[in-house]
């Protein structure tokens, strides 16, 4: 535990100083919803069409960081719950949240995924964009299973750690928008397994093979030559899968 608690300050510390930073310059979301965004974004492959429509649904997200993913949560209307260990990225989250007007339909939380501060069965979805490998899978795998409804479903995107090349980049080259290194350690299959082994159904789709060079160039929008190259060999040659960038879950409880 004592271990877990550094993790946290350590964590809790970057975040709070890269929210910091942001907090001022937070404006309008152009995108009217969850499922417009997440139609175009280059690491969310898959997920909209999972969770379909989330009109009336109570969802978590975890991780919330400055509310982006939160606040087209609430256009889409969903009753939202966001939570994220940074207590100044929960307070950028909640201006997002007032300058979008959709401060009513959002209940904004201080917490750690390993210590969820909800009911058992609290919410029909949950989900979450580049958060699970921040967590100790060996206790948050249980805390998201315990707070999703019987029925309910989950949905992330994660970054992979399983290329060499690709591990060597983050940690030593600079790119555009490059978030700093804390505590996280991008997701192998072990941990990725861990983490649906509860569920009744689980899935994986992994993506950005060649595509990765996206990021690195700090482009916002797919290269669509590249993407149907990424297709044709994760099909043909599936153990190329496990060097891609981002990997999807998802996640169906009984």
């Amino acid at each position: 535990m004592r271990d877990l608690r550094q993790i946290h300050r350590v964590e809790r510390a970057k975040w709070d100083e890269q929210a910091q930073r942001e907090i001022n310059s937070l404006g309008v979301l152009h995108d009217p919803d969850f499922q417009s965004y997440a139609a175009h974004a280059t690491t969310m492959r898959g997920i909209a069409e999972f969770l379909g429509d989330l009109r009336g649904k109570r969802v978590l997200e975890m991780g919330c960081g400055l509310g982006h993913i939160a606040v087209l949560l609430a256009r889409s209307g969903a009753k939202v719950t966001a939570f994220d260990i940074s207590p100044i990225s929960v307070l950028a989250a909640s201006r997002r949240a007032c300058i979008n007007g959709v401060e009513e339909g959002l209940d904004l939380v201080v917490a750690a995924g390993e210590e969820l501060p909800f009911a058992d069965e609290s919410f029909d979805v949950v989900l979450g964009k580049g958060v699970l490998h921040h967590l100790d899978v060996s206790v948050a795998a249980g805390e998201l299973y315990r707070v999703l409804k019987p029925g309910g479903k989950a949905a992330f995107a994660e970054p992979m750690g399983m290329n060499p090349l690709l591990k060597f980049v983050r940690n030593y080259i600079p790119y555009p928008e490059k978030n700093p290194r804390g505590a996280d350690r991008p997701l192998n299959y072990r941990e990725i397994r861990a983490w649906g082994s509860r569920f009744a159904r689980f899935r994986i789709e992994e993506y950005q093979l060649l595509s990765m060079v996206e990021r690195g160039l700090g482009f916002n929008r797919p290269l669509p030559l590249l993407r149907k190259a990424d297709d044709f060999l994760l099909r043909r040659v599936p153990l190329l899968r496990r060097y891609c960038r981002y990997v999807s879950l998802f996640m169906e409880k009984a």
